[in-house]
């Protein structure tokens, strides 16, 4: 280990030494959370942490390139799983548990908005699905180690328990094997990354399927037409087979590459990773603030600048898309009356534009009630407009009838959050889960009255571009 390396190490270990006497002298539960962060030096980048996922039965990595914030979570201190209807509410009282006692010295650095819990929910509670077998309804978790950049800022966090028989001997040696490990493995590539996976088969997406999809479409337009729903979104699932199991950090570096506006995420648990590149953010929260994307209605993008532009202004007086975006933001005010009196955002919508698609996107900004619940809230919220429909349990029971495959993740929550009152989390799309050799890719459109079944078939095949594309020959079938 380099000199500066370990004068960084034993002056670490010294503060957190002093941070665990304190912490146990005050200790009151049998049990009790604590979080020990500082800072680090530019010698040590993101690229040599990503490293450090390898061989952990779950890690997290978050980032938002548009925006230097990266997240990396390693390891599994506590974690918070539930199944079934109940699961907002059964998060909600075990993170309340959790808090009691919970003990840091994040004042001390005086950053805010420091990542405690990362994870995610699936699209709804869901009977047992093979595919998804290592992810349970809704999946949280405070991991041993963090990393955390947010522009210039960068810090490391460790969580402990602090236990009835634990020592502060003990932990401190703990603390120093996990800053060990980080400075002794970021120079150590341990991984032979696949260099090219090609694409063996696909399943999902031949003229049978496409004919398949269409058909349910149809139905649901006749659906909306009776009067039964506003609004439906229906999916596909790809599923393809490999020539080798690709390395998940080489797939979002080229996500990055090619969608850095949106958010990049991977979650590793047992022998599975959900990773997209979304560019829906669900929620961000800031103490008394929640910021909100409407982002509804597609159009793909111009291969010259003035056929990208006669796209735009397409989609902009489209009355289809308009209708379907206009769904969403009324989705967002009603639901909010129950939490604030202000709902800020500005007419008409703008385009947020990707690589390969764009989209009419309203940000909102709502101040809330003292008395909000970072679960209640989503719970609330999930599934938005954008991935389920309107009315929503009609909606929902459409989808579980015409989908012939479990959602999962897809079309879910990924995030973070801590006890403060802060968090952000995205809309799980533009997705995939990456199972050994095999890979699930998942794309919806919003049906509403007017859709064209053969129009919203190729809206999914856009949408599902950004992962096909980061495979060779991706058109085989």
């Amino acid at each position: 280990m380099l000199n500066n390396n370990t004068f960084e190490l034993n002056t670490n270990s010294e503060n957190f030494r002093h941070f665990v006497l304190n912490a146990l002298e005050k200790k009151t539960l049998p049990s009790s959370l604590a979080s020990f962060a500082f800072r680090w030096d530019d010698s040590l980048t993101i690229e040599n942490l990503k490293k450090l996922s390898i061989g952990y039965e779950k890690s997290f990595y978050w980032e938002k390139p548009d925006e230097e914030t990266q997240i990396i979570a390693l390891g599994e201190l506590i974690s918070i799983n539930e199944n079934g209807k109940g699961r907002f509410a059964a998060i909600e009282k075990k993170v309340k548990a959790a808090r009691e006692g919970f003990v840091s010295n994040w004042d001390e650095l005086g950053i805010d908005h420091i990542p405690l819990f990362v994870g995610g929910m699936k699209f709804t509670q869901e009977n047992h699905s093979e595919v998804w077998e290592n992810y349970a309804d809704s999946n949280w978790f405070v991991p041993k180690l963090l990393i955390y950049i947010k522009g210039s800022e960068k810090v490391i966090v460790c969580n402990f328990l602090l236990l009835q028989e634990v020592s502060k001997d003990r932990l401190v040696s703990e603390f120093d094997q996990r800053i060990s490990q980080i400075f002794s493995r970021r120079e150590n590539n341990t991984h032979a990354a696949a260099a090219h996976p090609r694409v063996a088969e696909i399943l999902g997406n031949t003229p049978k399927d496409k004919k398949k999809w269409m058909e349910s479409v149809k139905k649901a337009i006749g659906t909306i037409e009776s009067g039964e729903l506003d609004k439906i979104v229906l999916s596909r699932q790809v599923e393809l087979k490999l020539s080798e199991e690709p390395y998940v950090y080489e797939l979002l570096g080229r996500l990055r590459e090619n969608y850095p506006e949106c958010y990049l995420f991977a979650f590793h648990s047992g022998k599975s990773t959900f990773f997209g590149a979304s560019p829906e953010r669900l929620i961000k929260l800031s103490g008394e603030w929640i910021e909100a994307d409407a982002l509804a209605g597609s159009a793909p993008r111009g291969k010259e600048e003035n056929e990208d532009r006669e796209f735009e202004e397409k989609l902009l007086k489209s009355q289809k898309d308009l209708m379907e975006h206009n769904t969403v933001i009324t989705y967002f005010e009603n639901l909010f009356k129950d939490y604030s009196s202000e709902v800020i955002y500005e007419t008409p919508p703008k385009i947020k534009k990707l690589k390969n698609i764009q989209h009419l996107w309203t940000p909102l900004r709502i101040r809330l009630n003292s008395s909000h619940r970072i679960f209640s809230i989503m719970e609330s919220l999930h599934p938005t407009p954008a991935v389920c429909g309107v009315p929503q349990a009609d909606a929902m029971n459409v989808i579980k009838k015409m989908e012939d495959y479990h959602r999962g993740m897809y079309a879910g929550i990924v995030g973070w959050f801590n006890f403060r009152k802060e968090g952000e989390f995205a809309v799980a799309i533009r997705s995939a889960l990456l199972k050994g050799k095999k890979l699930f890719a998942f794309a919806g459109g919003g049906i509403v009255e007017g859709s064209d079944p053969a129009v919203e078939y190729k809206e999914t095949e856009l949408k599902l571009k950004p992962i096909l594309a980061l495979f060779e020959n991706e058109n085989k079938s």
